[in-house]
């Protein structure tokens, strides 16, 4: 039995374990609907439509909980399948950040920037922040986008098709990762062979994968002949699309006669490919520093080139012979478009790209160890519509053995990190400061207040990960990582996500949770002073108020002026009502009849409040998955110093939010129950 110890609290649960738990809603609060699968239920109670949404989306909602429950899962699905794409999202939300941020250094439209023109955006700016305002783009679209399965599923594919910051000149031009999850999500619902296609042409990938600038073969100036970079080459068959050895159609390994793997391709498959990849640069690659008055064939600079827009080709250095790859010929004298088109178009024939991007779909998606039927279905689906990733969707969150796990409360899978932190945000609806303050100098007097826009900083330091953000082209994480745990060795059971979760990492993912809480829930900012710079305290009574007077606070101000630290608003007002009908028997926000917890008695009321939290967060944040035994330790740990104290200078409802709420929420959010999926 895997375990993740945290806050003195060990809640052991076995990954692939039966039953961790069955409550959820009444048989009144749920919907019958008709599915033409007969395993899927015709009534969805809150603990399946918790971890199903947790799986299809960024986190279940209550507005999402009951959509699901009403309109039923085939029609759910059908709706987000459908729903259109939102044209360059991520990368229109950078910009517009930008502008706000940096207007002096942003002046044009967001039109122009746009258009495929020379006014490119961020070239000549290069900005260091520009990867804070790419991150919030897409912490913006996971919190709020109602078209939440396209957006998961373009997070998968970055997974398994991999462009990151780890390329030097991203970390001023993040635009390029932008543009990236744009291509993403534009193509989740479409042809897989389309995705590699434009993934191809993407300027970011040729940068990341370093064939932008690649050249025919030639001599050097010591007559040495120069061949073409082989990465991309190498990586589009390897990573991509065919993976490493031959597939069954349900993912297992062919062998040969002896009993041997069998390769996908050879050195020399690489080499030819590597022939088809020549010719391709960025656009718009001279630099206002150059003297040059035209463009500088593959010159990579973080002022020149153009990230937003696709690579552009040179003839002069393209390769147009013949090539022979994977059995097939590629006629000499084609395109430089259409020698990447006829390459992709051969590797999609490859019998085992179905089985390898629909196990890889799979795994990022709902189970880390599928059978190999599961994979067998999903992977026929692939094949049949020639990559069609909407069915191919469809087909992985309607399988038999993924709602058997869903029923039977299974838990399959370890969430990412990353995951886990984008659940706990829609839970509890965090959204975006009404504004803040962006200071251009350390001493915060030259300050644009910005409206309505998250900012998140770099993930790494308390998930170990972010998007976009892989240390290398092979993802955070191993796919057959099996961690050092006899339980997954003797099942021979691999659990990838845990290869990131190292004790630093964990400690730091439960005091980044403290934190975020501590500073942005929004009833708890109002119920504690802010020393003012003269060393006055003041207690202020709007958020508005708190935000508009934070030029006037110490040190407290960076939270609000600073753009290192992280901005939004989180709510917990469910968790306060619950807490007060108990105590008062309503919810007007003065505990009236909250008593000392040393007085008579009271450690009753405090136990009492304790269980009904405990329960009402079970079902929100954990699909009810925390048995009898493990509340009980968790409200033994929470009350033993009592929920509020008369004497204390804070007010009750501070108290209850830091003796109770904050505590509670923590330990769950941060032992394996919620961790698992």
């Amino acid at each position: 039995m895997f375990k993740i110890f945290l806050i003195g609290i060990t809640i052991g649960l076995v990954l692939s374990g039966c039953g961790a738990g069955g409550g959820g809603s009444s048989e009144n609060n749920v919907t019958k609907f008709v599915s033409k699968f007969k395993y899927i239920p015709q009534e969805i109670n809150d603990s399946i439509a918790i971890r199903f949404l947790n799986k299809a989306t960024f986190g279940a909602t209550s507005n999402s909980i009951k959509e699901l429950k009403e309109k039923g899962v085939e029609r759910w699905l059908d709706e987000q399948l459908n729903m259109s794409y939102d044209n360059n999202i991520y990368l229109k939300k950078m910009i517009l950040m930008a502008k706000q941020t940096e207007p002096d250094r942003y002046p044009n439209s967001l039109n122009e920037y746009l258009a495929d023109n020379d006014i490119v955006f961020n070239k000549k700016v290069a900005s260091f922040y520009s990867s804070r305002y790419r991150l919030s783009s897409w912490f913006d679209v996971a919190l709020t986008s109602k078209k939440q399965l396209r957006y998961k599923t373009a997070y998968a594919l970055s997974q398994i098709i991999v462009e990151s910051d780890f390329e030097p000149v991203f970390k001023r031009r993040a635009e390029a990762l932008a543009r990236y999850f744009d291509i993403l999500a534009e193509n989740s619902f479409s042809n897989y062979q389309k995705l590699l296609e434009d993934i191809s042409f993407n300027s970011g990938m040729g940068v990341f994968l370093t064939y932008n600038g690649n050249k025919k073969v030639y001599l050097n100036d010591a007559n040495v002949s120069v061949y073409p970079d082989e990465n991309y080459a190498r990586e589009l068959m390897q990573l991509f699309s065919i993976g490493l050895n031959k597939l069954n159609l349900d993912g297992t390994p062919k062998k040969d006669k002896n009993g041997n793997l069998i390769p996908t391709y050879t050195q020399t498959d690489v080499n030819e490919i590597s022939r088809v990849f020549t010719g391709w640069d960025l656009k718009r690659s001279w630099s206002d520093y150059w003297s040059h008055p035209k463009d500088i064939y593959g010159l990579i600079d973080s002022k020149t080139g153009d990230f937003t827009h696709s690579l552009e080709f040179t003839s002069k250095y393209h390769d147009f012979g013949e090539k022979h790859i994977l059995g097939e010929k590629i006629e000499a004298g084609l395109s430089g478009e259409e020698d990447i088109k006829k390459v992709i178009s051969i590797i999609m024939k490859q019998p085992s790209v179905a089985p390898y991007i629909s196990k890889n779909l799979i795994m990022r998606l709902t189970k880390s160890n599928p059978s190999p039927a599961y994979v067998k279905r999903v992977a026929e689906v692939f094949q049949n519509t020639n990559g069609n990733l909407k069915e191919v969707i469809r087909a992985i969150f309607t399988d038999e053995e993924f709602w058997n796990d869903l029923k039977n409360s299974k838990l399959e899978k370890f969430k990412e990190p990353l995951i886990a932190y984008t659940q706990f945000l829609r839970t509890f609806n965090a959204k975006p400061l009404e504004f803040w303050y962006f200071c251009k100098d350390s001493a915060k007097t030259d300050c644009i207040k910005i409206k309505n826009t998250y900012l998140f900083n770099d993930t790494r330091e308390y998930l170990n990960q972010g998007a976009g953000l892989a240390p290398t082209v092979f993802n955070f994480y191993d796919n057959s990582y099996i961690p050092n745990d006899t339980y997954f060795k003797n099942n021979n059971f691999v659990a990838p996500e845990l290869q990131i979760q190292t004790d630093s990492m964990l400690i730091s993912f439960s005091n980044k949770f403290y934190d975020i809480m501590y500073v942005w829930e929004k009833n708890y900012m109002l119920e504690k002073s802010y020393r003012l710079a003269d060393g006055t305290k003041k207690y202020y009574k709007t958020i508005h108020d708190i935000l508009e007077d934070a030029p006037n606070m110490d040190w407290r101000k960076s939270y609000f002026m600073y753009i290192g630290r992280d901005k939004f608003i989180l709510n917990m007002d469910k968790e306060y009502e619950l807490v007060e009908k108990i105590v008062d028997g309503d919810s007007n926000g003065d505990f009236e009849n909250l008593k000392d917890y040393r007085e008579t008695n009271e450690s009753i009321l405090d136990n009492k409040i304790a269980k009904a939290l405990i329960n009402h967060l079970n079902n929100k944040l954990n699909t009810t998955s925390l048995s009898d035994q493990e509340k009980d330790l968790i409200i033994k740990q929470i009350v033993k110093n009592g929920i509020y104290n008369k004497y204390s200078s804070y007010s009750k409802k501070a108290q209850i939010f830091r003796n109770l709420i904050l505590p509670m929420v923590r330990i769950i959010v941060t032992s394996e129950n919620y961790m698992t999926e």
